[in-house]
């Protein structure tokens, strides 16, 4: 019983707990991928300023309130004086004759207590804007234009990267069993030196044969340390892309789905064109939505040309008084209030020719976004025939890797033959074993090269 413990709990920590398949790895994909968490958030953005658009058709309301408090108010108080009120009165009509005129006494009297230390004032206004030649509208198209664009780039960047995902699992699918099979040609060539050597010693070998052998182990040496710096970096990006940690070959259960492989190649070449120059793929998708903006740009522009005047209401509500409002005694003895709406019109005269420049900056840019999406269609087009013609010209190598394998297991079996009935020598055998597994190899690189272009052109037609 115990050893049986032993064994299951050898077997737990020698094979991994969890392994994530492709689907698995592409969520965490969408997930983790600082590409695509970047282009969420400039989405998030883009939709804001969609909004700040939206606002601009409504009106916009400000509210300005101050309190001052002045130790010195530049009004005092006034007085009247007497004498100035007595002397401006004709005494005569109004006493007639008989009258007695009233004796000046010097005195003066206060008719103002002068300006309080406190003033309150409040402001309400709205604007609101009647008409624009299209300007807001047409900046709101714009974007939802652009909040267009940035959902399309997402896709993109998706489809972008489960590529890429898949193109390095298939490569470290390929590289693993490049691995094993060069372990299998480090046997082979380790013997190799060491029946070299001994031949040597008997004289059967010349020094030169050796040195060929060690340089032939040297050079296999050099080939796996190049294998597995390749495994390392494509398990660097895969962290990178996923957002994991200390992802190993064990981690990952993945295989080459052969089937689909194939499905891809029998795709209808010409079919396969239409549907990547087609405007639902979504990098000529991006180009049209882009071209649509730099459109709305003109529009926009047209609408900022000279003598094209802008009109919008505006209606304020004001209120001041030394006594705040509800708070403070006698306030509405203390008030005032004012309540304007006026109509206003505004329009540039001459800025040099700047907005007819602007006007023919925006032509500009939307002719070179149709240039951009002619330049796009050429560039896939010229992309997916060169991923066909990868398909056809690996195909036609594999072939004939397994013709030369083929040819390869018969020399092994005629070597080993001739080294069983004694006239052949050991280093004849393991030199065919040897040439075997490079020819092995060079099947597997061309299957990894063909898988790739496979791939590729996948995500050009989907």
């Amino acid at each position: 019983m115990k050893r049986f413990f032993l064994i299951v709990t050898f077997l737990i920590f020698s094979f991994p707990l969890f392994s994530y398949t492709l689907d698995e790895l592409k969520a965490l994909l969408l997930q983790n991928n600082p590409e695509l968490l970047k282009l969420n958030q400039e989405y998030e953005q883009a939709k804001l300023d969609l909004k700040d658009a939206k606002a601009g058709l409504g009106p916009s309301i400000d509210l300005q309130v101050s309190g001052t408090y002045m130790l010195n108010p530049p009004v005092d108080a006034i007085y009247l004086n007497v004498d100035d009120v007595l002397n401006s009165i004709q005494w005569g009509e109004v006493l007639g004759t008989s009258g007695v005129r009233p004796v000046s006494s010097g005195q003066s009297i206060k008719i103002y207590d002068g300006m309080e230390n406190t003033l309150y004032n409040f402001q309400l206004s709205l604007t609101q804007p009647l008409f624009t030649w299209g300007k807001l509208e047409n900046a709101v198209k714009l974007y939802k234009q652009v909040v267009e664009i940035k959902q399309t780039q997402i896709e993109s960047q998706l489809q972008q990267k489960e590529t890429e995902l898949e193109i390095r699992l298939v490569s470290l699918y390929y590289l693993q069993k490049i691995v094993e099979i060069l372990e299998e040609e480090k046997v082979f060539a380790q013997r190799l030196v060491e029946t070299s050597e001994n031949a040597e010693k008997s004289g059967m070998l010349l020094h030169q044969d050796v040195v060929e052998a060690r340089i032939q182990a040297k050079e296999l040496e050099i080939a796996q340390q190049d294998i597995a710096e390749q495994i390392k970096n494509q398990f660097l990006e895969l962290e990178r892309t996923c957002g994991l940690e200390g992802l190993t070959r064990g981690n990952i259960d993945y295989a080459v789905d052969e089937v689909e492989l194939a499905a891809i190649m029998a795709l209808n070449r010409a079919e396969a064109e239409e549907r990547a120059l087609s405007g639902q793929q979504l990098s000529i998708k991006m180009l049209s939505q882009l071209k649509n903006v730099n459109e709305l740009a003109e529009k926009i522009a047209r609408g900022y040309v000279n003598w094209k005047p802008d009109l919008a209401l505006q209606a304020s509500a004001g209120y001041g008084g030394s006594r705040f409002p509800f708070t403070e005694p006698n306030w509405r003895r203390k008030d005032d209030y004012s309540l304007n709406v006026s109509l206003g019109i505004k329009t540039t005269i001459w800025d040099g020719g700047k907005k007819l420049n602007d006007v023919s900056r925006k032509i500009s840019e939307a002719k070179v976004a149709d240039i951009n999406q002619l330049d796009a269609r050429s560039t896939i087009k010229q992309t997916l025939n060169k991923q066909w013609n990868t398909v056809d010209v690996c195909t036609m190598k594999i072939e004939y890797q397994e013709l030369k394998l083929e040819a390869a297991d018969s020399k092994i079996k005629q070597k080993e033959t001739i080294f069983q009935s004694g006239y052949g020598s050991e280093t004849d055998v393991l030199n065919a074993k040897i040439d075997r597994c490079n020819q092995l190899i060079e099947k597997e690189r061309q299957s990894l090269t063909r898988s790739v272009a496979c791939l590729t052109i996948k995500a050009l037609v989907e």
